[in-house]
């Protein structure tokens, strides 16, 4: 992530630094060519006698052929424009080898306290996690098996689904961290028959939402060869993330090569699109949730080699899964 945010410096250093000597460039080439005098008909010299007494003016007009001076005078300019040019060139090339250089050295020190806190900010995310796991645990389980009588058996219901989500969010964020510091361990690609997994899921969320779940295959081939417990555990978040926020419809296409979820409902204007997979982000502050599902899922496809990538048509919310292994 840090090397791409230097790269992004350099080229937007170099890019800039680039488009304003190109810009100086031409408007020195088209100031040198409009300050030009124009050639005379003519040209004098200053001559004296042998006795370095007397000055005259030699007109040459009459002896000399105008047509060529002009094409000396043109062809002299034409190499002036060319030395210009050239040495401009060579000022910009050795201009952008320092620019490089310069920047190459300085983006790792303006990026240095980015990625310091940044380390600093996934160890205590790894901590607490680590911390509020064990006494979470304790507590649902205290609660489990707690006896409550039935006026107060609602109470005791409400306080297991906080410990639950608090739970979930506890293991995201592990899963998070495990990630990044790059402990998480690969699964292994296994055949995974998908468009039956896809049944199965439906099945689960079916209950949760209240419109129409629909599966359709555009392959005849519905085997593949894929970490099978990455790809479902992406499947489910996007399955939940379309069930939240869908309206009547949820939509799942596989095709040979990708498998799409989508949702009606409202659509992820353009300026929440760029943030959809930050932590934490969440478009509608009122819908359940801690907003890592989806940045949990981009860091499966990312890890597995996979493109995750959203887009809206036709009214719908899209989530595609292109993977590249196949049996």
């Amino acid at each position: 992530m840090f090397n791409k945010l230097r790269q992004k410096i350099i080229f937007i250093t170099m890019a800039t630094t680039t488009a304003v000597l190109i810009l100086a460039g031409v408007f020195i080439m088209l100031i040198s060519s409009a300050t030009r005098p124009e050639p005379k008909p003519y040209f004098e010299v200053m001559s004296t006698n042998l006795n370095g007494n007397e000055i005259s003016m030699i007109d040459f007009s009459d002896n000399f052929n105008s047509q060529e001076l002009n094409d000396y005078i043109k062809n002299d300019r034409e190499e002036n424009d060319i030395r210009l040019l050239f040495t401009l060139l060579s000022v910009g090339i050795i201009i952008e080898i320092i620019v490089f250089i310069i920047t190459y050295y300085f983006s790792e020190k303006i990026v240095a306290p980015v990625k310091d806190s940044y380390d600093k900010q996934k160890l205590f995310i790894a901590n607490a996690s680590h911390e509020l796991k064990t006494p979470l645990a304790v507590i649902q389980a205290n609660m489990e098996a707690l006896n409550v009588s039935k006026e107060d058996k609602k109470w005791k219901n409400n306080i297991e689904v906080e410990i639950t989500h608090a739970n979930k969010l506890v293991l995201d964020l592990l899963k998070l961290a495990k990630m990044d510091a790059g402990d998480a361990v690969k699964a292994t690609p296994e055949k995974v028959n998908l468009a039956t997994e896809i049944r199965n899921r439906i099945t689960i969320f079916q209950p949760k939402f209240s419109g129409k779940i629909t599966f359709k295959s555009n392959t005849k081939e519905n085997t593949f060869l894929l970490p099978k417990q990455d790809l479902l555990q992406v499947i489910d978040i996007l399955l939940d993330n379309a069930t939240k926020y869908g309206d009547q419809k949820v939509n799942i296409l596989l095709d040979s090569n990708s498998l799409t979820i989508s949702n009606d409902g409202a659509t992820i204007s353009k300026k929440d699109s760029t943030k959809i997979f930050d932590r934490f982000y969440q478009t509608d502050k009122t819908k359940e949730g801690s907003g890592l599902g989806l940045a949990i899922a981009k860091a499966i496809c990312d890890q597995n080699g996979w493109r995750l990538s959203y887009d809206n048509s036709n009214h719908l919310t899209n989530f595609s899964i292109n993977f590249a292994h196949r049996s």
